[in-house]
């Protein structure tokens, strides 16, 4: 049985083909790539016949409209706010063409995550224009406002470098509860109380959803029981063991997946991981900030895990991967660094996802 992914898919067969041409025609300049992509919408407008024609639109070519039930009556022009509302009274309208409602499929950023909404009902040829009104697709314009109003206060790219910073991975389990809890007390990075923090946003729960979409796409060939031993082991307090199965497996993650994809490897873990940011930024999108990237490479480009032994003054905070894998370090191993190295998996898989997501390789 074959599964679709639904972004995978039409990233593939509309909204890259829809860059290529825009380069193509001068719409896009070279030097704009990667293009950030915060949103696309997939408009299909009925044509004679039953024909289709696709509308692609990018970023702040999406003129979303939403109807909203208001607390009290409206001017024509005023400006609205989340007093004057009932958030949870919030649904999509189609996009219009020629006076009719048009079949669309919405994805909108959440930062780590993703708004999906779609209806296709426009498209169908028995529906009728009462029918189309009586659909209702709600939109989460409480979260939208949340969220936009957490990036502009607390800043989870700033915040992502500080945990970098201070030897912790930049990974999606932060956000966003350790990065609030960060801004709130920004020294409490240095006290033992963070571990506790941290460890509340990489329970089990978190780790269950990742292993089960890594298990049922075949994310990590061959390398998916050596993860679950190690995350097993983590949280069996058995942190020798945690650490010394998962450290090895980086490099090989790095080097099967830039194999994978056809590429020339440099040699070295600092040249793959070289490789691996040229692979990256080689792609015509990207379907996150582009800074989440850029922070994650200059934490594995520059920060302590490939590096020399001698410049790692505590084991037991510092991530290493020379350290482990020639049994220099002994008695250093613990829950915080345990937690960094599983922390690191869940960065490195966010990376491959992205790809994965452009080269449909889900």
């Amino acid at each position: 049985m074959i599964k679709f992914r639904t972004i995978s898919h039409l990233l593939e067969i509309y909204v890259l083909p829809e860059v290529k041409k825009r380069i193509g025609n001068g719409k896009i300049k070279e030097s704009d790539l990667p293009l950030e992509l915060n949103q696309f919408r997939l408009i299909q407008k009925k044509l004679a016949k039953g024909n289709v024609l696709n509308i692609i639109e990018l970023n702040k070519e999406v003129n979303l409209r939403v109807k909203v039930k208001v607390k009290r009556a409206i001017s024509a022009g005023e400006s609205l706010t989340l007093k004057n509302i009932y958030p949870e009274e919030c649904f999509i309208c189609p996009p219009v063409y020629d006076g009719k409602p048009m079949a669309y499929f919405l994805c909108q950023s959440l930062f780590y995550d993703y708004f999906l909404s779609f209806d296709f009902e426009p498209n169908l040829s028995n529906i009728t224009e009462e029918e189309l009104e009586e659909i209702k697709i709600p939109y989460p314009i409480l979260e939208f406002i949340n969220n936009k109003e957490f990036n502009k206060t607390v800043r989870p790219i700033e915040k992502m470098n500080i945990l970098s910073d201070h030897n912790w991975p930049p990974a999606p389990g932060y956000f966003p509860q350790v990065l609030l809890e960060l801004h709130k007390d920004p020294i409490i990075i240095n006290s033992p109380n963070f571990l506790k923090i941290v460890s509340n946003a990489y329970r089990t729960s978190y780790w269950d959803k990742r292993f089960a979409f890594w298990q049922e796409t075949n994310f990590f060939p061959d390398r998916l029981p050596y993860l679950k031993r190690a995350l097993d082991a983590h949280f069996d307090k058995d942190y020798i063991a945690s650490i010394y199965i998962l450290v090895p497996q980086f490099e090989g993650i790095i080097k099967n997946y830039l194999i994978k994809c056809g590429e020339t490897l440099s040699g070295g873990f600092q040249g793959n991981i070289e490789d691996l940011k040229k692979l990256i930024f080689s792609r015509k999108i990207l379907m996150f900030p582009r800074k989440v990237f850029e922070t994650i490479f200059e934490y594995l480009a520059t920060g302590s895990f490939w590096k020399s032994t001698d410049t790692v003054h505590d084991p037991a905070t510092t991530i290493n991967r020379h350290g482990i894998a020639h049994g220099v370090f002994t008695g250093f191993e613990c829950e915080e660094i345990s937690l960094k190295y599983l922390i690191l998996l869940d960065s490195l898989s966010f990376v491959l996802l992205h790809d994965k997501m452009l080269t449909r390789s889900i």
